[in-house]
């Protein structure tokens, strides 16, 4: 026994010391002086470790709070001389005007050496040390707020466009209000389109982002039909943006757009009714249906077919873990950030192994491969 209790405190010793001897320095490389309300900026810190710390993992801590909002928006990890350095670019976006304190936070986990070999070798005796984390206050950075009464922030264009000026009564017209650009894009709110004696129909508007400097990069469109008995104006449609290339409030608007409504169909001028009572027009009917009914045939089969060829699915890494130790563990040395929730769940035990395997199974975008 006393043998096994001091092999167990050398252990402990020599654990500690390796976690605790890796010296790291977080700072700030770059930051905004002064950003408008609703425009974004970006934070870059960087943590320099003294060796490469491959059993180190570092992740800033974001926070919501009325003063502002914070995103990551890219994470970079590279060996300079043999020492390891964190990247992380944070998106700032300011709430309210004035002068705003960020003091951010960030975890650092080590996970030791020996845990990754046992995982390796397929062991299960994982320990709640072989995981630790250490809670660091980054540098503080000050920013000014300054007011903006704009709608959006960014460099933004927008315009309206139609798919013809001249329509018969009671046709539709396309109209489509296009918003391109880069800022707080997501912030816009869609118009609303009343024009007397016109039904006016309205799809959602479709927002296609991704993230950048500005905060998000990409396009809105506003889809609506027009149907009118007599010629009308589509009025200008306006957007307030704080131009941030040119550093000035600007006004946004389309030019209004004349319609003009033409005569109707006029019923005579319609093709006749097919004549049902001949016979080789029933025959003619007749055909083109079986044609069909056959084409609908030939595609059930076809779909029902398709559903029961053989198919084998590809063996992901984490279905070979016998217990959550084992497998919260596989998911944190993978580095993926999907995993974060279920690992969240499993440490909680608020999902089973059984459970969490099937979670994971519908993040896996590659479920089937051809037999």
């Amino acid at each position: 026994m006393r043998r096994s209790l001091g092999r167990i405190i050398v252990w402990f010793v020599i654990f500690h010391t390796t976690l605790w001897g890796m010296s790291y320095r977080w700072s700030v490389l770059e930051s905004p002086q002064s950003l408008r309300v609703g425009q974004s900026g970006v934070i870059r810190y960087a943590c320099t470790f003294e060796g490469s710390a491959a059993e180190y993992s570092t992740k800033l801590k974001l926070v919501d709070t009325p003063q502002y909002g914070t995103s990551v928006l890219s994470q970079n990890t590279r060996v300079v001389q043999g020492k390891r350095i964190d990247t992380i670019d944070l998106l700032i976006t300011p709430k309210t005007a004035g002068v705003i304190e960020i003091r951010m936070k960030a975890d650092v986990r080590y996970t030791s050496p020996g845990a990754v070999e046992n995982t390796v070798l397929g062991r299960d005796n994982l320990s709640r040390d072989d995981i630790s984390e250490e809670e660091v206050a980054l540098p503080g950075i000050s920013i000014r707020s300054q007011e903006n009464s704009a709608a959006l922030t960014g460099n933004i264009t927008m315009e309206a466009q139609v798919d013809r000026t001249s329509v018969r009564a009671h046709e539709p017209l396309h109209l489509s209000v296009i918003i391109k650009g880069s800022g707080n894009l997501e912030q816009f709110i869609p118009y609303e389109l009343n024009i007397s004696g016109v039904k006016v129909f309205s799809e959602p508007a479709q927002k296609l982002f991704t993230p950048s400097s500005d905060g998000v990069e990409g396009e809105i469109r506003q889809e609506f039909a027009l149907v009118a008995e007599k010629s009308y104006v589509i009025p200008t449609f306006k957007l307030s943006v704080f131009d941030t290339a040119h550093n000035r409030a600007v006004l946004l608007q389309s030019a209004p757009i004349q319609v003009e409504i033409n005569e109707g169909y006029d019923p005579a001028s319609l093709l006749d009714a097919p004549d049902l009572t001949d016979m080789s027009t029933l025959k003619h009917y007749a055909y083109n249906i079986g044609l069909v009914i056959l084409g609908v045939i030939f595609g059930e089969a076809g779909r029902v077919l398709w559903k029961r060829r053989p198919r084998r699915k590809t063996a992901q890494f984490w279905e070979r873990s016998k217990n959550t130790k084992e497998l919260i563990l596989m998911l944190a040395l993978s580095g993926d950030k999907r995993y974060e929730a279920i690992i969240t769940a499993l440490e909680s035990n608020t999902i089973s192994l059984s459970e969490a395997k099937k979670k994971l199974s519908t993040l896996t975008t590659e479920k089937e491969v051809k037999a």
